[in-house]
């Protein structure tokens, strides 16, 4: 790419930024990969408002070379477009390594999943916010709407 010097994270500030934020179905991270179903979607069809919904939240939080072996707080929230908050705030710390065979000067990239069953108190558009360091949120949008439920026909044997 045009105007980069090096590997992508050497453009990397001196802070630790948040890289992805992701909504879907089901995600697990496992030996520093992410693997997800039903990812990144905006839209989410809710049949009863006063039952919890299951999704899963995926951050991926880039570690400056100079960061790392340190602890770095990580806040995620819920907000209706009212600006309420749903549901508890998440609090969690990411503290990074380099392995033996890092290449000076490089980033690391450290995976968070968050499933849950969060509690929507109405159709509307939500906002989920996630910052590390105190940092700037990134922040990924969603529609809930109300869904009809699933009618489950006959077997026609």
């Amino acid at each position: 790419m045009e105007g980069l010097t090096g590997p992508p994270e050497a453009n990397l500030g001196e802070q630790p930024e948040i890289d992805f934020l992701i909504l879907a179905d089901r995600a697990e991270a496992i030996n520093g990969k992410l693997y997800m179903m039903g990812g990144g979607w905006d839209r989410l069809g809710v049949v009863d408002f006063a039952q919890p919904v299951s999704f899963s939240l995926a951050l991926g939080i880039l570690v400056p070379w100079n960061l790392t072996n340190q602890e770095h707080p990580v806040r995620i929230w819920t907000e209706h477009e009212d600006g309420t908050r749903v549901g508890p705030e998440i609090q969690a710390g990411v503290n990074m390594g380099r392995p033996p065979i890092a290449v000076p000067g490089q980033a690391f990239r450290a995976l968070i999943v968050v499933n849950a069953a969060w509690k929507l108190p109405r159709p509307g558009t939500y906002c989920v916010k996630a910052t590390v360091a105190n940092r700037q949120p990134k922040r990924v949008a969603f529609h809930a709407t109300e869904a009809q439920p699933a009618v489950r026909r006959p077997s026609s044997s």
